[in-house]
């Protein structure tokens, strides 16, 4: 009846853009196992990893070199390079989209008065298949402390908080 109860509650407090079970699913390691298992490395390629239950499709596009709406401080550096296919041929033309949280360590979709998918991307590689883009320095944060997830880690004596990152498909 616990674990009932658990799962009615990460349930109730799901929204169309706010999925408590992902988070759930990448707790239990869930999300992880199934993409090992179905999306097996190329040899010299990237490796793939989970999407994450923050990710939205309406990303802006963004132009070489510029942001999304600014929600904090800009780091530059760290969001910029080139995409080849695994033998180093370039790929101009090709769409990547990024997501991260804002300065608080919020992903645009835990807010309620969210309108638009801000600290979101969609960046296309140019002619010579760069890419570039001004990233907010990224934070550590919590699992949101509102969700059963997190009452799992915490009763499991796991710590709840994600290391800096930026994502990017």
């Amino acid at each position: 009846m616990i674990a009932i109860e658990f799962l009615a509650c990460t349930g109730q407090i799901c929204t169309p853009l706010r999925q408590e079970f992902i988070l759930l699913s990448d707790v239990l390691g869930m999300s992880a196992l199934v993409d090992v298992l179905n999306d097996l490395p190329v040899s010299a390629g990237t490796e793939s990893s989970v999407s994450g239950l923050f990710f939205t499709e309406d990303a802006p596009d963004v132009p070489l070199g510029e942001s999304s709406e600014r929600k904090g401080e800009y780091s530059y550096a760290d969001s910029e390079g080139h995409m080849c296919t695994t033998s180093r041929v370039p790929i101009p033309g090709a769409v990547i989209k990024t997501w991260e949280t804002d300065d608080k360590g919020f992903y645009n979709t835990q807010y309620a008065d969210r309108v638009v998918a801000y600290c979101h991307g969609q960046l296309v590689t140019d002619k010579d298949s760069k890419y570039g883009y001004r990233a907010i320095v990224s934070i550590p944060y919590p699992i949101p402390s509102d969700v059963r997830p997190g009452d799992l880690l915490l009763a499991l004596r796991r710590h709840i908080i994600y290391p800096n990152h930026l994502h990017m498909i």
